[in-house]
């Protein structure tokens, strides 16, 4: 990642590469109403760091914040319950203060050069965003004007004078990464299926690797799925990655696609059927590209997945009083499983027909035990108490369980055997009602 930033002096004399803190300075204007949140993300190729809110008083917002080495960074506005965003960059840690007008769902910095042009740049991709989704049955001629607007946008403001070099290869990429997304937004927004689709995506934009082999392509979100959505077809990690690491040379890049791939391939891979095939394919991956060994730790315990495999040993369950659960306490048992959280309408919605056959099952062996994944504690027992929900009540807050068995979408059930051991992986839910109470009641 470092070849295309060694001559970088955009910013850098006052942000030294030692990552220095400093003092930021926003004050807002315009509409204001309803803005609960101001954060700063600092954007750095190859790593992610997390925004930071700043403090608020009146509508002056300050915080301490760490230098991007790039000198880019996110400002991003909570207000009525949506965001707002615009890049910007800084010119020096000494005038680290900006003046910030909200127009609509826009923010806008001019104070340099490069700001105005950022946001002159967001406004456009905001008004092409809202024809895409707000005209219907837009005709093949618009359609495909709009989805190339995003560039003409960006090729007509990355003219303006005093424009740095640095902040239209970041905005190029951005502009690109949105028109992708636009296209791939057309048969939702439009309301018309992928095929009706009236032109191919190579005839209004470049192939991705033309456009994203550059480590600005890593901090703008969305361009892993796009380059992914580019790579010839073909089920194999091992072919996937190949290509990926043939085809782009930008190491900020790779590793961003590298996190989607491993991700992709964790979620999606059938333990159950080649546990062993699966976790020599992801060694072997590994260590060819010398990647962190997480992603195999991240496979072992997927084991857990495969019916006969105990309870994860390393999941940390709580209950409502804070005091650590093993899950071996119900050795002897077998164990009905659900996975839910307060924030999740269809959980809940399970809720009753749960209770209904915890209080009907005749089968003494079996105990019910449901899991919240609730990272809030408070919203966790509020639920409880609104459902009137009794019996066992435990905590993953740290989703370990989840992660652990794979889990891709809540509600979640299972069914844990007397040893403490799979016995159903994606169990019959409490709404299929005699269904799952006969295989309930024939637990012996």
């Amino acid at each position: 990642m470092k070849h295309i930033f060694a001559a970088i002096t955009f910013l850098l004399v006052a942000f030294s590469a030692s990552a220095q803190r400093f003092q930021l300075n926003i004050s807002l204007s315009g509409d204001t109403a309803g803005v609960s949140k101001v954060l700063v993300q600092p954007l750095n190729a190859g790593s992610e760091a997390k925004p930071v809110a700043l403090r608020h008083k009146n509508n002056a917002y300050a915080g301490s914040l760490r230098a991007s080495e790039l000198g880019l960074y996110s400002l991003i506005v909570v207000r009525n319950q949506s965001q707002l965003n615009v890049p910007f960059t800084l010119v020096s840690a000494e005038k680290a203060a900006l003046d910030v007008k909200i127009e609509g769902a826009l923010l806008f910095i001019d104070n340099t050069p490069d700001n105005a042009a950022f946001s002159a740049l967001m406004a456009d991709i905001n008004s092409l965003d809202c024809s895409l989704w707000n005209h219907a049955a837009l005709s093949p001629k618009d359609l495909k004007a709009l989805v190339k607007g995003y560039v003409a946008a960006y090729d007509s403001i990355s003219k303006l004078d005093g424009v740095t070099g640095h902040a239209r290869d970041y905005m190029k990429v951005h502009a690109y990464a949105r028109a992708y997304n636009a296209y791939s937004s057309i048969p939702r927004a439009q309301k018309i299926s992928e095929s009706a689709i009236p032109f191919s995506r190579s005839e209004v934009l470049p192939s991705p690797k033309d456009v994203f082999d550059n480590d600005y392509a890593s901090l703008v979100y969305g361009v892993p799925q796009i380059i992914k959505s580019d790579f010839p077809a073909s089920p194999s990690l091992y072919d996937k990655m190949a290509y990926l690491y043939s085809t782009y040379s930008s190491e900020a890049v790779r590793e961003k696609v590298v996190v989607t791939l491993m991700s992709d391939f964790l979620s999606k891979y059938n333990y159950s059927d080649d546990f062993e095939g699966g976790l020599e394919l992801i060694k072997s991956v590994t260590k060819e590209y010398s990647l962190p060994q997480v992603y195999v730790e991240a496979y072992m315990k997927r084991k857990s997945t495969i019916v006969g495999s105990p309870f994860p040993e390393d999941v940390e369950l709580v209950d409502e009083n804070g005091k650590k659960v093993d899950f071996s306490t119900f050795k002897g048992k077998y164990v009905y499983v659900d996975m839910w959280a307060s924030w999740c309408n269809p959980c809940c919605k399970e809720v009753p027909h749960l209770q209904k056959l915890e209080s009907e099952l005749r089968n003494k062996d079996v105990v019910f035990v449901s899991i919240s994944t609730d990272t809030d504690v408070k919203a966790w027992k509020n639920k409880m108490s609104e459902l009137k929900m009794h019996g066992v009540q435990l905590l993953d807050s740290n989703n370990s369980l989840s992660n652990a068995l794979n889990v891709k979408m809540i509600p979640f059930f299972a069914i844990y055997d007397k040893e403490g051991r799979l016995h159903t992986y994606g169990a019959l839910r409490p709404s299929s009602g005699k269904k799952l109470k006969d295989v309930l009641e024939g637990l012996k």
